[in-house]
C-alpha cells in the first residue's frame, strides 16, 4: 500500500487503486494513526489526538467505532492491529511519505555537510517534492496533534533552507533568488534565508540589492529582538563590502553558510 500525509490524506492498495474514506472523521482517524504508526499510541493518546479538550462522554465507546470504520474502510489489507492498550497501523518502509521525507532529509544533509552538493541537491529536491497541498490537511486541531504538525513543517522549512545552500554551493545562485524570497515572505525571522538571498543577489551582480536585504534584515532584528543580526550575516555584509573574491562561485567552493540545525528527529 501506499500512504501519504504531508498533503491531503493518501491512501492507496498497491495497484494504485484508493481507499475510499468519505467521511472526515475516517480521514482524521487514519491520519492520526499514521502519525503514530512508528509507535505503539495507547487508546489514551489516540483520543487526546483524535478531540483534544473536548472528548465525548464515552471516549473509549467512540474511539472503538472510529477503528472499526477504518478497518472496513482498508478492507482486506489487515493493516489496524488491536494491542494490549490501544491500536496501530502496519506501514511496511517505503509507504508512508513522512518517513520517506525524514530519511531523504538526513541523507542530505549529510551530503551538504561532507560537501557533495549535487548529492544533496538531488536528496533535499526528493524530499521537498514529497509535499503536497494543502500541507497535512486531514489532521484534526487538536494541541498534541498541532504540536506534531508544527515540528513536520518547520523540518520542511529546514530541508527548503538546506537545498538553497546545495544549489549556491553548485552556482544556481540565480534559481534561488525566488526559492529564498519565498521563505522570507512565509516567515522572515529566521536569519539564514536573507544570508542565502544577499549571497544570491551579490553574486548574480546586484551588490546594491543585496546591501539592502542586509538593510532589510538589520531593520528587523532591531525591531524584534534590539539588535543588529548576528554574524553570519555580518561577515556576508564585510565580504560583500569588500568586494572578496571568495564570495563568487567556484566549481570546488564548499557551502560554509550551509544552515547547521540538526536533522529533526
Amino acid at each position: 500500500m501506499r500512504f501519504g500525509l504531508l498533503g491531503p490524506l493518501l491512501a492507496e492498495a498497491d495497484d494504485g487503486t484508493p481507499v475510499v474514506l468519505t467521511r472526515p472523521s475516517q480521514r482524521s482517524t487514519l491520519a492520526v494513526l499514521l502519525l503514530h504508526a512508528a509507535q505503539r499510541p495507547t487508546r489514551a493518546l489516540l483520543i487526546e489526538a483524535l478531540w483534544g479538550d473536548n472528548p465525548p462522554a464515552d471516549a473509549e465507546t467512540a474511539l472503538r467505532v472510529r477503528m472499526r470504520d477504518v478497518r472496513r474502510a482498508l478492507g482486506g489489507h489487515d493493516r489496524l492491529v488491536t494491542h494490549s492498550s490501544g491500536y496501530q497501523i502496519i506501514v511496511a518502509p517505503g509507504e508512508l511519505d513522512v518517513a520517506a521525507f525524514r530519511c531523504l532529509a538526513a541523507d542530505g544533509r549529510a551530503a551538504l555537510d561532507n560537501g557533495d552538493a549535487a548529492r544533496a541537491a538531488r536528496l533535499l529536491e526528493e524530499a521537498c517534492g514529497l509535499w503536497r497541498e494543502p500541507p497535512l490537511a486531514d489532521l484534526p486541531d487538536t494541541p498534541i496533534v498541532q504540536m506534531s504538525a508544527t515540528v513536520l513543517l518547520q523540518h520542511r522549512r529546514d530541508v527548503r533552507e538546506w537545498l538553497i545552500d546545495a544549489r549556491l554551493a553548485l552556482g544556481k545562485h540565480h534559481e534561488v533568488l525566488a526559492q529564498a524570497r519565498e521563505l522570507i515572505a512565509a516567515d522572515p525571522l529566521p536569519e539564514h534565508p536573507h544570508v542565502q538571498l544577499m549571497l544570491a543577489l551579490y553574486r548574480c551582480g546586484q551588490k546594491s540589492a543585496a546591501l539592502a536585504a542586509y538593510t532589510r534584515l538589520r531593520e528587523q532584528t532591531a525591531r524584534e529582538f534590539g539588535q543588529d543580526p548576528g554574524p553570519e550575516a555580518q561577515a556576508l555584509l564585510d565580504g560583500i563590502l569588500a568586494d572578496s573574491p571568495d564570495l563568487m562561485f567556484r566549481s570546488s567552493l564548499v557551502p560554509v553558510i550551509a544552515s547547521a540545525r540538526p536533522v529533526a528527529p
